[in-house]
């Protein structure tokens, strides 16, 4: 019987020390200098500015209006995701700041909803930063397309139909509300540099 448990034990022994083994082999080929950097079209042309918000958006298809539609339509869904968090915070900012406990829920509502129709129509009419396609060798088109909204028109847009906006409640601060909007936005491309290694 002692004499199966160290068997067993042995067997264990080698097995661990068989896992380890395979486990050191298995390299990701990067540290072996195997891999091949590769070079993203349009990537330079994708990045914020003081001045606008830029992504870039790829699409891959058969057909090449459907890869730069996917691309185009990657582009616009990548500004509006990463705007998301900014017009919330700016929103919030600004209700509780200006509408007071009672009203800022309501305000923020309503400010969200706004800014995000302002820009989404933006995105609609954006301007094209940079273009490019390529046909892979499975036959299909790869596209790649970076379009550009600019921060200051949607600010200005998003506080003229505030400043109308009956349902508010309150009278629109505009510069309260640009001050929280660039404050959100320097906020936002520090992050996108610090994640893009800038």
């Amino acid at each position: 019987m002692k004499r199966l448990t160290k068997i067993g034990m042995a067997m264990l022994i080698a097995l661990a020390v068989a896992g380890c083994k395979s486990k050191k082999e298995v390299t990701p080929s990067f540290i072996n200098n195997e891999a091949t950097r590769v070079t993203v079209p349009c990537v330079d042309a994708s990045y914020d500015d003081a001045d606008y918000f830029r992504d870039l958006g790829i699409g891959t298809s058969l057909n090449k209006q459907s890869a730069r539609d996917a691309a185009l339509k990657g582009s616009k869904e990548m500004i509006l995701n990463r705007l998301g968090g900014m017009i919330q915070g700016v929103a919030t900012d600004y209700s509780r700041t200006v509408a007071g406990q009672a009203r800022a829920d309501k305000v923020q509502r309503i400010i969200e909803a706004e800014f995000t129709t302002v820009v989404e129509k933006a995105l609609n009419n954006a301007d094209k930063v940079c273009e490019d396609m390529f046909q892979l060798n499975s036959g299909e088109f790869e596209a790649y397309y970076v379009i550009e909204i600019s921060k200051k028109e949607i600010v200005d847009k998003t506080a003229n139909i505030l400043s109308e906006d009956e349902e508010l409640e309150i009278e629109f601060n505009r510069e309260q509300f640009r001050k929280f909007a660039e404050q959100r936005m320097a906020e936002m491309k520090g992050k996108r540099g610090s994640e893009t290694g800038e």
